[in-house]
């Protein structure tokens, strides 16, 4: 319960020290360093060759044909990648300096080991160009990304509520099984999705990259008082309603309603109560939100959309939070049967 406890004080930016914030913008300017990096290390790659574009299930940006070395060195990088940053993630956790959200050594293992390896990417991508793509599917990259979101939910119903602020017990009481392993499968989520791409400069891309960068910078700030800070952590989560929405237009198939305003709905049902705004803010944002589809779905605003659409704006929300209740439900059987007992 203590860590528990922790995790529903969040601070905010005036509670930072010097030292972690510092870090924090050191590390975001860093993120923008190399997502720019991104873009000029993408125009040496025009003469890649690529297959066809076959649909939603296809993954565009890999070779035509299977290499061995880009196979090898793509998975052996990622499981580089990975194991260092368990295992660092498993001595900061038993280190005993780490206390009142400092940043100890092994966050800055953590930091330099993401650091190098997204070095090592652009090496890798130059030599062999294929990322983990070529071997497994792209919905597994999506969908690895999806269930970090859902956690997230799921711990921060014990600080802000699932729905419209209401915190549910069960939820709540399935909260300190997630905490044991939450940052085990985020690290993979991460990675995996990291190393799933080539470092390609199609804006997609590149915003991709971008917000992989920070969250990795997350990860590796784990049990400091940035990790925990409220504007810190929804800046990352809404990000994805950015980002969703961005590929979609990209795309030009004109589904971003689908995404602004499917991200949108968990924003204004549970995100918004986690930033401590009044109820007249909430209102006005949850009422500027429901105008908007409205207007979109309408067809008064862009004529992409019909009224007999507007349905599709639930399809996420009802991904995420079903998938909290489901992993709730399945953490509370072990204490329903002991209680039983």
């Amino acid at each position: 319960m203590q860590r528990l406890r922790c995790y529903t004080r969040r601070n905010t930016m005036s509670d930072l020290r010097n030292k972690e914030k510092n870090t924090l913008f050191i590390g975001i300017a860093i993120c923008l360093g190399l997502t720019l990096v991104t873009y000029f290390f993408g125009k040496l790659l025009v003469d890649i060759p690529h297959l066809p574009d076959t649909g939603a299930s296809w993954y565009y940006w890999k070779l035509p044909a299977v290499n061995i070395y880009a196979r090898i060195s793509a998975w052996t990088l990622f499981a580089l990648h990975l194991g260092l940053v368990w295992f660092f993630m498993y001595k900061l956790k038993k280190d005993p300096s780490r206390i009142n959200g400092k940043i100890s050594k092994y966050n800055r293992f953590l930091l330099a080991t993401n650091f190098i390896f997204v070095l090592l990417h652009f090496v890798q991508t130059g030599l062999w160009y294929d990322g983990l793509a070529q071997d497994v599917t792209v919905w597994s990259s999506q969908f690895s990304v999806i269930g970090m979101l859902v956690l997230i939910l799921l711990m921060e119903n014990s600080r802000r509520g699932l729905f419209f602020g209401k915190k549910l017990k069960f939820v709540t009481n399935a909260a300190p099984s997630v905490y044991k392993f939450h940052g085990i499968y985020i690290a993979w989520a991460l990675i995996y999705t990291f190393w799933f791409h080539p470092m390609e400069n199609t804006p997609g891309h590149l915003f991709g990259f971008f917000y992989m960068f920070i969250l990795l910078l997350q990860l590796s700030m784990a049990y400091t008082s940035v990790h925990t800070n409220k504007y810190w952590t929804f800046t990352l989560e809404i990000m994805v309603l950015f980002h969703g929405t961005a590929v979609a237009l990209l795309q030009n198939n004109g589904i971003w309603p689908m995404f602004f305003f499917g991200f949108g709905a968990i924003f204004v049902v549970t995100q918004l109560y986690g930033l401590d705004l009044s109820k007249k803010a909430i209102f006005s944002w949850t009422t500027v939100y429901a105008i908007a589809v409205l207007l979109v779905y309408s067809g008064l605003l862009f004529n992409v959309r019909t009224i007999a659409r507007i349905h599709e704006i639930t399809w996420i929300p009802i991904i995420e939070y079903g998938l909290v209740l489901v992993l709730a439900l399945i953490f509370n059987i072990p204490k329903l049967v002991n209680k039983k007992k």
